[in-house]
């Protein structure tokens, strides 16, 4: 019998995280790869991920902030949604959060395993990964470098879901952002800070039912650099992968 262990944050703090997610952490090291790919910088990709089936999301080359959004792979209308998840779990997603879809579904999608496979040491109260992290838009760039037409992830999104006959529509649903440490400070302001990732860091999530991943190297690097420089930012690509255990 696993011990028991409780949600942390959220409205659901302290209710028990089911067995089958602790099971599943003890043996990851059974799991065989599926299938793999490489986000380019400045671009985006989306892949399917069967339910049971784990899908990491890879520093390739550095530290690099992604931006991703999830969907039902045979119902589109359902995704991911973060004020949902903000509610339920708390507003960054650590190991055993769940990622919960919208109105009127509200089910968990996926459920991280891993939340960071290189452990950075991070200063107080900043988290990794944030639920609320909406996606940078060319307007945006514009407004805040004064540089007109730059790349987003707005159209990192669109590129990733388009392969799957998806578009614009899709990418302004709401999507989250890994390996972007993050503060929600006690007066509701936001701080945030470069990535400490390395190369070959990942996270990692189970599918809690069929889904569409659609993930964005986003323009802005690892945030070391602000979006009012443009030109000095370096941005890296990103990598994925899904697994599966062998008796799935």
């Amino acid at each position: 019998m696993t011990q028991q262990v409780t949600k942390k944050s959220g409205m659901l703090m302290g209710s028990p995280i089911d067995e089958k997610y602790l099971q599943m952490s003890t043996k990851r090291d059974e799991l065989v790869p599926v299938t793999h790919g490489y986000i380019n910088r400045h671009s985006g990709k989306a892949f399917k991920v069967n339910k049971g089936q784990v899908f990491r999301i890879i520093q390739a080359d550095g530290p690099q902030i992604g931006d991703v959004w999830v969907f039902n792979q045979h119902d589109r209308s359902e995704h991911f949604m973060g004020h949902t998840t903000f509610l339920y779990e708390g507003a960054y997603l650590g190991q055993y959060s769940q990622l919960w879809s919208c109105m009127p579904h509200v089910r968990p999608m996926a459920t991280m395993l891993v939340e960071h496979s290189g452990n950075p040491t991070l200063p107080e109260n900043f988290r990794n990964h944030v639920a609320l992290g909406g996606h940078c838009t060319q307007a945006q760039w514009e407004m805040l470098s004064g540089v007109k037409g730059h790349n987003s992830c707005h159209d990192n999104g669109i590129q990733a879901v388009s392969e799957f006959g998806m578009g614009e529509q899709d990418i302004i649903h709401d999507n989250f952002m890994v390996f972007q440490p993050s503060f929600i400070q006690a007066d509701g302001s936001g701080d945030s800070m470069p990535s400490q990732s390395n190369p070959g860091d990942f996270v990692e999530f189970v599918a809690d039912m069929d889904i569409l991943v659609a993930v964005s190297a986003c323009p802005v690097g690892d945030y070391s650099v602000p979006m009012t420089e443009p030109e000095k930012i370096t941005a890296n690509g990103l990598a994925y992968e899904v697994l599966e255990w062998p008796d799935a």
